[in-house]
């Protein structure tokens, strides 16, 4: 797998980079890195960008084998084209035989590995992975973003932190970007620091409305949904991270019963260690069964949404009263 950091100190680079994966943080980390180390500022002549699926690949390829002007290479950047799930004989012919003085650079969340223009970036070695990082290694990672600032954190601060915003690497470092400018000269960053000053995150206001549901407080659940509609939280990204929710309380409850430790569980489910017990907590009041149905009715939102069934913010607060009708009492006890 090819490494950005590494060409960038080198200055090697290669003439395809295939930047994919989950993590947005990483991809646009790894797109910039490039980016800035290839383009002079103010350079149009030689930067050139594409982006979604409608993305001409013969236009992209005819840049690409232009040569740069007044420059050592010809930086060509396609976003978001789903090129790499689509068949194209064209791009894969390319960057089979790349043009040596051009860096063409894509940058996708999801690939189909075996589309024949990701096997041969990945024959050239041109793929970066932006996979989820390793939850266990999490909380160095954001000490080490406060190091960066010059700045010491706690264990217990960066804990807290984490707990508040959840697993995210570009909220944590918009987040520790904050707390930096918060203490100001002082050194050290401590608990009381983000208590005052990091809101919980939308997926741990989720969490608290789905207590509410298996509590039966359907108002307070209602109302925290509308909460954070108030915050600018659009119902449909709700929606999202209610089917998130639950496909980490399947994650943790399969897991659980097959006794998996709660540094396996965290890793799988992509959860910090420290919280794995909320939710194998909360994960007991729902069947197996009960969850797949929870999914299923955030699918079936989803469709009903883009098709124009219904209104969102009416399919989202049916979702939540749905959550809490489906079940019944046996929530712990059935598969």
């Amino acid at each position: 797998m090819r490494s950005v950091n590494d060409d960038v100190k080198r200055r090697d680079f290669a003439p395809v980079y295939l930047i994919y994966g989950e993590e947005a943080y990483l991809r646009e980390n790894y797109k910039k890195t490039l980016i800035n180390a290839l383009v002079s500022p103010g350079d149009n002549l030689n930067y050139n960008k594409f982006r979604g699926t409608d993305t001409d690949i013969e236009a992209v390829i005819s840049l690409a084998v232009t040569l740069p002007f007044m420059a050592d290479k010809r930086v060509v950047l396609v976003q978001d084209s789903e090129l790499f799930n689509k068949s194209s004989d064209e791009l894969a012919e390319y960057i089979e035989n790349p043009s040596a003085d051009t860096v063409l650079i894509f940058e996708e969340e999801k690939v189909n590995v075996n589309n024949r223009s990701f096997k041969a970036a990945k024959s050239g070695g041109y793929c970066v992975k932006a996979e989820r990082y390793d939850v266990k290694k999490l909380p160095d990672w954001v000490a080490a973003d406060f190091k960066r600032y010059g700045k010491r954190v706690s264990g217990s601060a960066v804990d807290l932190l984490i707990e508040r915003v959840g697993c995210d690497m570009a909220a944590l470092d918009m987040e520790v970007t904050k707390l930096v400018s918060y203490v100001g000269e002082r050194e050290g960053v401590v608990d009381d620091d983000v208590m005052k000053m990091v809101h919980r995150s939308p997926s741990a206001t989720v969490f608290r409305m789905v207590d509410a549901v298996v509590d039966r407080q359907l108002d307070r659940a209602v109302g925290m949904y509308y909460d954070m509609l108030s915050g600018d939280e659009s119902p449909f990204g709700i929606r999202s991270l209610i089917e998130r929710h639950f496909r980490i309380l399947l994650v943790v409850r399969d897991m659980a019963e097959k006794g998996a430790d709660h540094k396996e569980i965290s890793t799988a489910a992509g959860i910090s260690e420290k919280i794995v017990w909320k939710y194998e907590k909360q994960a007991k009041k729902y069947s197996r069964v009960k969850i797949k149905n929870v999914l299923s009715e955030c699918a079936k939102t989803e469709r009903d949404i883009k098709q124009g069934r219904i209104a969102d913010k009416i399919a989202v607060e049916l979702l939540i009263f749905g959550i809490a009708d489906t079940d019944g009492g046996n929530n712990g006890r059935n598969k």
